[in-house]
């Protein structure tokens, strides 16, 4: 009886995601050339994730460990580690009109200006850079912006290190793009400031050599093929600008066009899911990375549902909220294995299966776009008819 009914529902779920997929086809090929499918768009999601994921995390794991070598060294002191890997919704409508260019990304929150310019460095003597920017906005929103790919080296560091700190400048963004006084240009500014004075002495610069120097040899063990290396998009800030990018005015839901309705329904209902529609976000320790508490990750992206959560919270719902959360995540790295040291509890994932379950998490990204205004209940009514709360994760 159980595999009739799962035979059943898939052949529905099929002729939905066609259904899905055709009227998504007329709305986005109104122009002459054909954009993808929202179902292409989605199998092309996977395929980078899958192909580039585990690099990135394993890059990730590697550059936390350099931070506890200039640690040790006291050239910085705590530092925030932040990872993610950006949910299909999120990459689909980025405001900027990107593609896959900031899937993977990087935060990193220092005490002062100092240390935060001591890893901007780092990162332009381990990545090759190819996009950066500055941020002094009214807001409060202060940061450093750069991409790069991974390509550690040691030759030449010091005379690379001067030639680095004393001519590196990037494009300064001051005003908000809302502000009536908004500039198109922006001025040329140094990135090193601090650190310009710093290595002026000598054994400065020699000290400095040297721990950056263990850093990079440390990152060096990490071996990835050129095809596999991931661009990763890196945010630098002090802990006083850490507030307004979390929860103030420089916050991501207020920068972001944000349907905070829907976001709020959605929360409501158990659908912001990771991966689907809200981010993967790893923090870090000296032991290494972990999976984000799924509430904190609500909370930055979307700091308006904090009431909504303590009241959950109060009314006993967080228990459900986290069963939902943990069967969603245990669904998606069926489909994506790098992620599976970071659940918690024992899994199984039946490769038998892997198939009938990518065609029920490609349903429902499909079904839970933020900028979904249809419904999608009558999708997620079928799909709770076999995948219950609880049931087996093979």
């Amino acid at each position: 009886m159980e595999n009739e009914k799962r035979k059943e529902f898939l052949d529905r779920l099929t002729s939905t995601i066609n259904e899905i997929s055709r009227k998504k086809f007329y709305e986005e090929n109104k122009e002459e050339s054909r954009q993808p499918l929202i179902g292409e768009r989605v199998d092309g999601y996977k395929g980078f994730i899958s192909d580039l994921g585990g690099e990135f995390l394993e890059i990730v794991e590697n550059y936390n460990q350099s931070l506890q070598i200039a640690k040790l060294y006291e050239l910085i002191g705590d530092v925030k580690l932040k990872a993610r890997i950006k949910d299909f919704s999120s990459s689909s409508i980025n405001s900027d009109k990107k593609e896959l260019d900031d899937i993977f990304g990087v935060e990193l929150v220092t005490a002062t200006e100092f240390e935060k310019e001591v890893l901007m460095l780092f990162n332009h003597l381990a990545f090759n850079i190819n996009k950066d920017k500055k941020y002094n906005k009214k807001n409060g929103y202060v940061a450093y912006h750069c991409m790069g790919d991974f390509a550690p080296n040691e030759k030449n560091l010091k005379e690379r290190i001067e030639r680095t700190v004393n001519g590196a400048k990037a494009k300064e963004y001051v005003y908000t793009k809302g502000d009536p006084n908004y500039r198109n240009k922006k001025n040329l500014v140094n990135i090193f400031p601090n650190l310009s004075e710093y290595i002026s002495n000598s054994r400065n610069l020699n000290e400095l050599t040297k721990v950056l120097s263990e850093m990079i040899e440390y990152m060096n063990v990490v071996k990835i093929p050129k095809d596999k290396i991931p661009v990763i998009e890196f945010h630098f800030f002090i802990s006083e600008v850490e507030h307004e990018a979390i929860r103030g005015s420089a916050s991501h839901s207020n920068y972001k066009k944000t349907n905070t309705k829907l976001i709020e329904r959605y929360f409501q209902e158990g659908r912001l899911i990771r991966g689907i529609n809200a981010p993967w976000k790893f923090t870090a320790n000296k032991d290494g990375l972990q999976l984000q508490d799924f509430y904190d990750t609500l909370l930055e992206n979307w700091p308006f549902l904090k009431d909504s959560i303590v009241k959950r919270r109060n009314e006993g719902q967080e228990i459900r909220d986290r069963e939902i959360s943990s069967k969603f995540d245990v669904l998606t790295a069926s489909q994506l294995p790098f992620l599976r040291k970071y659940l918690k509890g024992n899994h199984e994932y039946a490769e038998e299966k892997k198939d009938e379950k990518w065609g029920l998490l490609k349903a429902l990204i499909i079904a839970h776009r933020i900028d979904r205004t249809e419904n999608g209940h009558e999708l997620e009514d079928e799909i709770s008819k076999i995948w219950t709360i609880g049931g087996n994760s093979k």
